[in-house]
This record gives structure tokens, sequence and C-alpha cells, in this order.
């Protein structure tokens, strides 16, 4: 059988993402590896009759990675109402959106929005239980707020679950109530999970293959933006049936290591999962991750002050608010209540899922059956838990195995940094988040406390820091969070000014090698080395060469994956 001839790239900036080799002048490919990275003439000589690839003065680096990406439930919410600013901006849009989109669902079946933010909604609220009936009276409705932590129903949401409006929630949820104790429609944390497993089994069920052409779509999307692989945070086992099916059937082309959460809901303690299977299972393009446990919630982060941390956060949000003339600031530090804890003589907000005792107990028993771990934790209460009963990864893991993790690390305290690099735990930060949230960090006079997402920090520091989105809570585009990690600029065009910024290789690294490092892939994919998989990412300009201002204009080119 005649070899296949091979593609060979050169012609522009080829970016390896090596210390031994940052840069080379030619890589060649054939199927799916890469076959010889380096000199031109030493790589045409390795792939005689290689066909040959002008890359026109573009850039050419390793595949991105977004290590952490909800893609099953992105291409399933794809489908829904977009309620994300600036798409809408006001409760009466909100609720124009869904009576539209009413008219062409049937009776009887889910109606479903996502994406709403409060802070971005001229009332500071979401629709409530009552305008929902009256918008939408003939559909359960489920709305997913923009973080996937919160939601609102209408009163056929409540009847298709089977919950009545005096039942109470789950332990870590709230169902919102009014003061004649009525529900609002608003739900909290853990007390989505009904709705939210309702909805998407419901919709599933009722029709698979519309939900292999919205992956198919989506990924369309993943490519176009760069992405050749991404790990998704907390996949259910409806979500990893129908993932499986998509890759036997061939339908699904990008890489996807699974972090397996609950089928009770996302957030409740994974105890069904643990036996389910082990990390590193699988083959391409798909894969076993972690177990994914939530220490915190989402806009309910577990953060504490101290007594004079808040005065000066209050004082801050204050100032603010004099400077602008606008009471802005203040209605932000409103949405966000502190509690004042009398033993501890600090202030406490958020919300936290489990005991130290319970989560080291779940993490043992999964570390035991083959699984690693990746906690969520945001608020530097959640990450002191999480250090404290999260084991350390071990010092030998067998390939494709990745360490523990942290998801997010938005609030570390001083010390936190150097305690996960002592245990070997990895992190998976959102620099996009940094944009989307910053405004609303300054309205509430904390940045100065505690930097947020402190990248430089954590980079300094040696701690494996994978670039990751949490999509889709927030856009994808690596080039955009790119961008970010290195201005720490915020979506009103402020920049938060804390030192925390980082250059734009080592950006890049965060979604090539780091990722690939935190998920266990380090010796498949992140880097351009013989031997890897050929997934790469060409961009219009080599991003290295390019100011802050620069990047903006940066263009994906092409994508190759395997």
């Amino acid at each position: 059988m005649a070899q296949e001839r091979g593609r060979l790239f050169f012609g522009g900036s080829i970016l390896c993402m090596r210390r031994d080799l940052p840069r080379a002048d030619a890589v060649a490919v054939r199927g799916d590896r890469i076959v010889a990275v380096g000199d031109l003439e030493m790589v045409r000589s390795c792939t005689p009759g290689a066909e040959q690839v002008d890359l026109g003065g573009t850039c050419l680096l390793p595949g991105f990675i977004d290590a952490h990406h909800h893609l099953s439930d992105g291409a399933f919410f794809g489908a829904a109402v977009n309620l994300h600013w600036p798409a809408v901006s006001r409760v009466g849009e909100v609720l124009d959106a869904l009576a539209d989109r009413a008219q062409s669902i049937p009776a009887g079946q889910w109606l479903i929005g996502e994406g709403y933010s409060e802070a971005y909604l001229e009332e500071r609220r979401g629709p409530t239980i009552d305008e929902l009936d009256r918008a939408c009276p003939d559909h359960p409705v489920l709305l997913m707020q923009y973080s996937y932590h919160e939601a609102t129903v209408n009163t056929r949401a409540f009847e298709r679950v089977g919950l009545s409006f005096d039942g109470a929630a789950p332990p870590g949820g709230e169902i919102v109530r009014d003061r004649r104790g009525r529900p609002t429609g608003r739900l909290i944390e853990n007390a989505v999970a009904p709705f939210f497993v309702s909805a998407i089994a419901e919709t599933m069920d009722a029709g698979e293959e519309e939900y292999f052409a919205r992956l198919e779509r989506y990924q369309a999307r993943c490519f176009a933006a760069g992405l050749t692989r991404v790990y998704d945070p907390a996949v259910s086992p409806r979500m990893e049936r129908a993932l499986r099916r998509a890759a036997e059937r061939g339908l699904l082309r990008i890489g996807v290591l699974m972090m397996l959460a609950s089928g009770d809901g996302m957030f409740l303690p994974p105890r069904d999962r643990i036996g389910a299977g082990r990390t590193g299972e699988g083959a391409e393009p798909l894969r076993t991750g972690p177990l994914k446990l939530f220490m915190d919630g989402g806009e309910r982060a577990a953060v504490s002050l101290s007594l004079g941390q808040a005065a000066r956060a209050a004082g801050a949000s204050a100032w603010r608010a004099l400077r602008k003339l606008s009471l802005s600031p203040l209605r932000t530090a409103a949405m966000f209540p502190m509690r004042f804890d009398p033993s501890a003589l600090c202030v406490r907000s958020g919300i936290l899922f489990y005991q130290e005792d319970e989560a080291r107990e779940l993490a043992e028993r999964a570390m035991a059956s083959g699984l690693s771990v990746a906690v969520h934790a945001e608020g530097n209460e959640a990450i002191e838990r999480t250090l404290r009963a999260l084991p350390p990864t071990p010092k030998e893991r067998a390939p494709g195995v990745c360490p523990n993790r942290i998801e997010h690390f938005f609030f570390p305290r001083p010390g936190h940094i150097g305690r996960a690099v002592d245990a070997g735990f990895a992190v998976a930060a959102q620099p996009a988040i940094v944009a989307w949230t910053g405004d609303r960090l300054i309205d509430l006079g904390v940045v100065r406390l505690a930097p947020f997402t402190p990248l430089r920090d954590m980079l300094d520091a040696g701690m494996t820091v994978a670039g990751s989105s949490d999509a889709p809570v927030v856009s994808f585009d690596p080039l955009s969070a790119v961008r970010t990690a290195v201005t720490r600029e915020t979506t009103g065009g402020e920049r938060l000014d804390d030192g925390q910024e980082i250059s734009v290789e080592e950006a890049l690294e965060m979604y090539t090698i780091h990722a690939a490092r935190s998920g266990g892939l380090e010796r498949e994919v992140g880097t351009l080395e013989p031997g890897k998989r050929a997934d790469f990412v060409v961009l219009s300009e080599d991003p290295t060469r390019l100011g802050p201002d620069g990047l903006a204009r940066l263009r994906v080119e092409r994508t190759v994956c395997g």
C-alpha cells in the first residue's frame, strides 16, 4: 500500500509552545500525526513528496484547548431563546422573546431560555413567575441564568416536575419566596436540579437527532474559534450516552474529555458516578476525565472578608458611586448580600455544599476507583475547604490521567496558591470571566482586597494554569480571552490594574500545553512535536509580535483537528 504523502507547512510563523524549540521553520504531518518539526530543509528531507502548504505569512501553533467548556449543555441550549446581554436589556424584552418563541412550540412542551443576567437588565431582576405565566400560559418555562447556577420558572414548570408551591428546597438550594411565602419563580443552586434534569430528559427523549444536529453546529463554531479539544466539566449519564452515540456515528469530531457529574443534578454529590469509569479511559475523540464536585456556588461563591476588608470594600463602592454620580455600584453591592458571623468576627457570603470530611470521603472513594477529582471552588472559603479535603495528586500518574484539579480559583487567599502547587493540583482559569465580571467587581470595591483570578501569581508559583471559558456562561473565543489575560480589561473598557497581567506567550501556553497537562494529555497534544496529534490552528498574524490593541484584529484562518 502506498504511504500517504502528508503535508508540509512553511512560510509563516510557527509557534511550537516548547521551551526547547519555541519556533520552527516548518512542520510536517502525515495522517493525524506530526512527523517532523524544525528547520525547513530537515523537515523536507523527512517527508519527501509531501504536499507543500505555504502559510503566506500567517501563524501556526497547537490547537487551542478549552479546559472547562460545557460542550454537551452548550449544544443543547444552542436552540434556547437567547437572553444574553445585549440581545435583551430589559425584563419586557425577555418576556417578548419568550412569547414569540412560544408561538412555534406545541403547547405543553418545555420552553427554554438561557443567558440572562440580573446585573445587565435595566430592572436589576429577572422576570417573575406571574410575568412568565402571563407571557407563556401554555408551556412549562425554564430560564437558565447566565451562570447556570440559578434559574427562573413558571407555574407550569412546578406542575411538570411535581413540586407544590409549599415544597421545601433541597439542601444547598433555595426557592426564593415573596413576603407571603409564595415562590417568585427564582431558583438558586440545587433547587434548579429537578427542573434542569426534567427539561433536558424530556427534550432529548423527544428528539435526539435534533440534538445531534445542534452538536454539529456547535462543533463548527468551536472549530471556527480555533478549538480542537474541550474538557466538558459536568457530564450527566444522560449526556454521556448522547456523546457516546455521537462518537460511534462519527458525528463527534472535536476531542472531548468528560468530567462525570451526578444524574440527579449537576451540583449534587456524584456518588452515582463512582465506578462508572476510570480517568483516561476511551479513545479519540471521547475520553473519561475526573469526577466533578461542586464546593460552592456560582454567584453564591463562598467568600469571607474580615471586618476591615468589608469596611474598605463598602467605602470603595460608595466612593465609586459618588465619582460616577450613579447608584449603580450600590445596586450591584445589594445583589451580593453579606452576613455577619460573630463567632469568627467576619462577614460571609455564598454557599458551601460539602463539609470537609464529606468532600474528602468522596474524593478518596473516587481516587480508589481510578478517577481523579476536579472541584469547583470559586471563593476563598471554598478554596480553603478544597485544599484541606482534596488528596494530593499522586506523584506517578498513568498516561492520560489528569492531575486533581480546582476549577475557577477566583478568590484565593495568600498561601492558597503555594499549597495548591505543593499538592500537585492544576487550576482551570477563565480570563473571559475577568472581562465579564470585572465592572461589577470594581463596583463592589473588592479588586484591591484580593486579586480576582490572579494569573500572574499562579504562573510565577509554577502552577499548571489551564485556559478555559466556562462556556456557555461566557464566550468561548480563545483569542478574546488571551487579550483579556494580557490587558485585564473589562467589557466596560476599564482595567483591573492589579498587577496580574501576563504575556501573550504565557496566555497562549494556558490554552495549549498547560491545558493539555491539566487533562493528562501532554503526551498527545499541546505542543508541536513529532508523534503528537496534528491538532493546530492558523492565525492571521503572529500574536507574540502584536501589542494589546493588535490582538483585537487577530482572526482564525484555519483549524486542523487530527
